[in-house]
């Protein structure tokens, strides 16, 4: 099953929860076809929703409402006390992360005990020199005098396979980590449903 296909089935789970599906199972496929994606669905305006047949003002605001909800919750859960896996990270963020339409950097600062202290968005685009540079990583994990690091970016493609970019930059974070005296436990790319630990792939 590829990468769309599943998306394109999450997209309309999402949708009928939202539109009774037996009664307007039509507005769901003009919806579909014209927000193809989670992201799109995420950033459609009221207008834009009205303009599909089926949806007026009170519809469109509760799907806005919905969705707004939705991502108030994951933006509010809370980290494991104590990061004992990639896959713990992955599962608080991959909701958050996976329909994201741009690259997002986030950075997770973690104590001695590797106990989760925050996270925080640095980056949005490509994940070049350009965007990533270890400065900036590290700025808000040397401000709350963090003890470790790990660092998660998402692909929006859905594919959490690691880039040559994606390498190289884990080997920058990491360099500048040992200079800076803090450990960098992983990166971690998110993918649609799936995650990439570039630790366990042997670059850290």
């Amino acid at each position: 099953m590829t990468y769309k296909y599943t998306a394109q089935l999450t997209l309309a789970t999402v949708l009928s929860q939202l539109i009774n599906v037996q009664q307007d199972n039509r507005i769901i496929q003009d919806l579909m076809a014209r927000f193809p994606t989670l992201p799109a669905l995420l950033d459609a305006t009221e207008d834009e929703l009205r303009a599909v047949s089926g949806i007026g003002v009170v519809k469109a605001r509760q799907i806005i409402s919905a969705l707004d909800m939705a991502r108030s919750i994951c933006l509010r859960a809370t980290f494991p006390s104590i990061v004992r896996s990639a896959r713990d990270i992955f599962n608080h963020l991959r909701v958050e992360m996976q329909y994201l339409p741009k690259e997002h950097f986030v950075v997770v600062g973690l104590d001695n005990k590797i106990r989760t202290l925050f996270w925080e968005v640095v980056a949005v685009g490509s994940l070049d020199a350009a965007i990533i540079h270890p400065r900036e990583a590290f700025r808000p994990v040397l401000n709350r005098n963090s003890g470790a690091v790990i660092f998660v970016h998402n692909h929006p493609s859905g594919d959490p396979t690691p880039s040559k970019e994606d390498i190289e930059i884990t080997k920058r974070l990491r360099q500048a980590g040992e200079i800076l005296d803090v450990r960098v436990i992983d990166h971690i790319i998110v993918g649609f449903e799936t995650y990439c630990s570039l630790a366990e792939q042997g670059h850290l």
